[in-house]
């Protein structure tokens, strides 16, 4: 246990225009703002903003989205690069902000990410990064309310208000731990990545890569992918306009099946296994053209991320993957931080099929700092010692 007092008080609850344009020049004047939301998205594909929750380190304001029109003042707070906003696991909170304000929350401190540098795991939770600093017990009972319903009840309130309460004390003592250990640099290249990862969601340029995640897509031929890839076009623009998940528009495993297929007619379509009645009758038609559709150029061969490896890569992987657990081990940690298979893939498909060895972007910033010598050795001599 630290010995850190936080002093809470009952949150105050905003609603007034005129009372959120004092506040946001009141809060101008602070370094730091703890932030979070809390929202829905069960059937949308936007989420639907239930509460905006700020914390200034002496008390809690619960901002309501349903009420308040007027958030310029907000919004400038959210880009003045002289305040800190602190987030934890920020990530679905990014498009809160991105979709809801057309503003991301920078500069970014994630408590989340910045614990994770710490050794305290890779995604360890609010309520139990509370404990481990604070020896406060957080509680857990209003995770599944409907933030859209009013009125709200004071116990949601003060569940909402506590996600921000603690956070400028925690992330004080993380600023320091991190100072000590020389890993303050680390961490704000790591929450500089976050803010460049959510900015292309709403991108319409981005969508042409969506077709890369789908897993099984590198068993198609070069039409096949080129099909796939302007569904997955299709999908995202569906989605968006009808508000609706994804997997409603149609499921990936849907999308693989019509692309393996390339039906043309009508028929062909129907008969493709498993397709869900709705999907050929209200898209039918919309299918096919894509599937008819000239090709733009030949479409990029997916990452070898779900390609089995062949056995010189698969004992690469292994090297690499050694190089990892044994920085992890040496730093306290988790390998997770460090690189993931996911991101170590691309890294050996390089190694192993292109003349010169490249760095992917996903290893970018710190890690390539850390990794690339070792990777490097490793992969020119098959040996990482």
């Amino acid at each position: 246990m630290n010995e850190i007092t936080v002093t809470i008080e009952a949150p105050v609850y905003v609603t007034d225009n005129a009372v959120l344009a004092q506040l946001c020049e009141q809060w101008q004047h602070l370094s730091l703002i703890a932030l979070d939301t809390e929202f829905v998205r069960v059937d949308t594909f936007y989420p639907r903003v239930g509460l905006i929750q700020v914390g200034d380190g002496v008390k809690n304001y619960l901002l309501d989205p349903l009420v308040l029109s007027d958030w310029s003042g907000f919004i400038a707070l959210l880009s003045n690069t002289a305040i800190t906003k602190v987030l934890h696991s920020c990530s679905e909170d990014l498009v809160v902000f991105k979709d809801f304000f057309k503003q991301l929350p920078t500069p970014l401190f994630d408590s989340q990410r910045a614990a994770a540098f710490l050794g305290f795991g890779y995604s360890i939770s609010y309520q139990n990064l509370v404990k481990e600093v604070l020896d406060i017990e957080v509680s857990k009972d209003q995770t599944r309310s409907d933030w859209t319903r009013r009125p709200l009840t004071d116990e949601q309130r003060n569940y909402a208000a506590l996600d921000v309460a603690y956070l400028p004390a925690i992330t004080q003592f993380l600023k320091d731990k991190l100072s000590a250990c020389e890993r303050s640099a680390w961490a704000d290249d790591e929450f500089g990545q976050m803010l460049a990862a959510a900015t292309p969601e709403s991108d319409a340029a981005s969508w042409q890569d969506y077709y890369l995640s789908l897993g099984g897509a590198w068993r198609l031929d070069a039409p096949q992918l080129a099909a796939l890839q302007r569904l997955c076009e299709w999908r995202e623009e569906q989605a968006r306009a009808r508000n609706k998940p994804r997997s409603w528009i149609a499921k990936d495993a849907e999308l693989l099946a019509i692309a393996a297929a390339m039906p043309l007619e009508p028929s062909a379509l129907a008969a493709v296994a498993d397709l869900p009645r709705p999907l050929v009758s209200r898209d039918g038609a919309d299918i096919l053209a894509l599937i008819k559709a000239p090709q733009r150029g030949p479409a990029p061969r997916p990452e070898l991320t779900e390609q089995p490896l062949n056995t010189e890569m698969r004992k690469s992987l292994k090297l690499c993957q050694g190089i990892v657990r044994q920085l992890a081990e040496r730093l306290e940690m988790a390998p997770e931080l460090i690189a993931r298979k996911k991101q170590l893939i691309p890294l050996i498909a390089a190694a192993h099929n292109g003349p010169e060895f490249s760095w992917p972007e996903g290893l970018a910033g710190w890690r390539q700092t850390l990794l690339e010598e070792p990777m490097r050795k490793a992969l020119k001599t098959g040996s990482s010692k």
